[in-house]
């Protein structure tokens, strides 16, 4: 007999829905939110849950991630209700891995029938996969965060490979449920916590669970719910520097002569962030990957940066045009408007050379010899000649 769980937070549906899966051979389980659903689901091992896409505390689209990222209930196929016209989350939930999404009102009889197609699919499917099937998403869709506590719920034990889409790539190691190892290619390794840091800042990019014994030399120490709190402190920090600032992914550019006149005021963590902007500018986040250290420090720094105007989205070295190119080019384009008769009459103007210039010295020498001539002259009138 095929078990099915509901979940919906109105009781009347979730009544109806439960007694007619009932007559038809179904046995059921019912939660008013996907809080005491995760509590039923390991005991009751559902074979298809039927969710309500809006639920108190959690959505069912989150509901639905939990429940995926378990490797016993991962294959759990997910129907959803939905009473909202929001076509954007039925797309979501259809992404997400959803097999069907159906709109409220039901029509029970033409829904059971859905039901029973989907879990024949799902049993040829199943029997036809590999056992090397592993939780897989997009960080966008489901935090690092998000993904820690469901590897504590599941008590699981595993590797959970990141890769950012910058390329960069990341490995948590997980045994029990707890985090006993974080490494990146970038990192020496050493400090567990602050490579995690380094992961919680890839903003988008991709993971892959592969669940199985681990067998690492810890890099971290803390106990599993301080470092959830330790990274989320940190990740809620981060994250607010990076409000008040532009995207990571916008180029800025260090004005020099701003930077002279403020070395008194810079902040302590400046020569590395500034040795770090290239001439022709640099991304926000490549000044943030290239310093290391501590990325909600280096943000800080950049944030200071900003408020002092010594860095900015725009290239204070690139030329200027001259003021009046705006003038030469209304010229220009009014002498290319000119009717060929005015170019005709232009053209018969004469043109008067420009005399030579006289060299200094020329000037001298022929002052000379009209002051020697005007000597002889007055001589030669005066009869001594």
């Amino acid at each position: 007999m095929k078990k099915i769980l509901v979940v919906d937070s109105d009781e009347q549906v979730a009544s109806i829905l439960t007694l007619k899966l009932k007559r038809d051979g179904f046995e059921t389980a019912s939660a008013g939110c996907s809080a005491d659903a995760l509590e039923i689901i390991s005991d009751f091992k559902p074979d298809l849950i039927v969710s309500e896409m809006i639920l108190p505390k959690m959505s069912g689209i989150d509901f639905m991630k939990r429940v995926k990222m378990n490797p016993e209930m991962m294959r759990i196929p997910f129907v959803f209700l939905s009473s909202s016209r929001d076509v954007e989350n039925k797309i979501l939930a259809l992404d997400m891995g959803a097999a069907a999404v159906f709109a409220k009102p039901l029509f029970i009889n033409d829904f059971i029938k859905n039901i029973k197609k989907i879990l024949g699919k799902y049993e040829l499917e199943e029997s036809a996969e590999s056992d090397e099937t592993k939780p897989e998403g997009d960080i966008s869709d489901i935090s690092v965060l998000n993904i820690l506590g469901i590897m504590s719920e599941n008590k699981a034990s595993g590797e959970i490979e990141f890769s950012a889409s910058s390329d960069k790539k990341g490995t948590i190691f997980c045994n029990s449920g707890n985090v006993v190892r974080v490494e990146t290619e970038v990192g020496e390794n050493r400090d567990g916590m602050e490579e995690l840091c380094k992961i919680l800042s890839w903003s988008d990019g991709t993971f892959s669970v592969n669940y199985g014994d681990v067998e690492v030399t810890s890099n971290i120490s803390l106990l599993q719910d301080e470092i959830i709190e330790k990274a989320s402190e940190w990740f809620r920090e981060y994250t607010e520097v990076l409000k008040s600032m532009p995207p990571v992914d916008t180029v800025i550019y260090l004005d020099f002569d701003k930077f002279v006149e403020n070395l008194n005021r810079l902040p302590d963590d400046a020569d590395a962030v500034i040795r770090n902007i290239a001439e022709q500018g640099s991304r926000i986040g490549d000044i943030i990957d290239s310093c290391g250290g501590d990325r909600k420090k280096t943000a800080a720094c950049l944030k200071q940066l900003f408020g002092l105007s010594l860095i900015s989205v725009e290239n204070p070295n690139e030329e200027k045009l001259p003021e009046n190119s705006g003038k030469i080019a209304v010229n220009t384009e009014k002498s290319v408007d000119k009717t060929e008769e005015e170019a005709e009459s232009a053209e018969e103007i004469p043109v008067e050379e420009p005399a030579p210039k006289k060299s200094g010295k020329g000037m001298v020498l022929i002052l000379l010899l009209a002051l020697l001539a005007a000597i002889v002259i007055f001589i030669y009138f005066r009869g001594l000649i």
